[in-house]
């Protein structure tokens, strides 16, 4: 009997990679079953494409990969997939930076071959992998020669002033602030932009309906995702704020083998 074949969708940190960053065994082995059984895998994290690559090769996946939250999909092993590929005006970064500055502490931007960084960040290299870039650092609104795909801000965590950073984000009403809960990070990013855009057009591509797409996540940056995916998973340690967007909570966290566990489950009651 020939398989429908589903577009299995994952965040990366938090959902489908454990505390020390890896995929565990279970989870890896259960997913290349599901490749071979023809459905679609595909990895869409705010990381870079370097940052995924190893995760990519470790699962044999030969799916396009969504980047930078959407701004930047395109696929490592399909030549006939069109990349697509959203670029942040830098005279628009610049202006938002010169007018927030007084609130933020350091601001990073890249694209697949720059990093424009105020000053060194050890957090930021060891997610962005750092490595074989072009690093330029320096005030960033001097820095800043070229569209960027993304833009994460650091802020004085102990007194953050969300408030005055969302006051001056209404003047861009086609960008928005995600802050990330628990720390003093957020990023600046472009509505058009997201992860539920992105997933929809890996779908169209592969012609699959949005009642066989199922999305797991644990972060707001998850929420557009489940906004357009007919299976929409929150980790069971996500954010409380995603868990009430999504239609199921994962059986057990990313600690412990929730995605095989969930998966198994949804594959279940889809057999039946």
């Amino acid at each position: 009997m020939e398989v429908k074949p589903y577009l299995i969708a994952f965040d990366m940190d938090g959902t489908l990679l454990n505390e020390k960053k890896t995929i565990s065994f279970k989870t890896r082995r259960y997913l290349k079953k599901l490749s071979k059984q023809g459905h679609k895998i595909v990895l869409a994290s705010g990381r870079p494409s370097r940052a995924m690559m190893k995760y990519y090769n470790e699962l044999g996946l030969t799916t396009p990969m969504v980047c930078y939250n959407g701004a930047y999909v395109f696929s490592p092993s399909d030549k006939n997939f069109k990349p697509l590929e959203f670029e942040f005006p830098k005279e628009i970064i610049c202006d938002v930076i010169s007018k927030i500055r007084p609130h933020i502490k350091n601001v990073m931007c890249e694209d697949e071959v720059n990093i424009w960084v105020d000053k060194e960040d050890k957090y930021l290299d060891k997610f962005f992998w750092y490595e074989n870039m072009n690093v330029i650092f320096g005030d960033l609104v001097n820095t800043l020669n070229k569209n960027p795909m993304t833009c994460i801000v650091q802020t004085p965590f102990e007194y953050r002033d969300t408030h005055e950073i969302e006051k001056v984000m209404k003047d861009y009403p086609k960008m928005a602030a995600r802050f990330w809960t628990g720390s003093p990070y957020f990023e600046l990013y472009f509505k058009e932009t997201s992860k539920g855009h992105s997933i929809k057009y890996i779908a169209e591509y592969y012609n699959i309906p949005k009642e066989r797409i199922i999305a797991f996540g644990d972060a707001e940056n998850d929420k557009e995702m489940f906004e357009y995916a007919h299976y929409s998973v929150a980790m069971s340690n996500g954010k409380e704020s995603l868990k009430k967007s999504a239609k199921y909570i994962s059986i057990r966290d990313n600690d412990h083998n929730g995605i095989y566990h969930t998966l198994k489950k949804i594959f279940r009651g889809l057999n039946k």
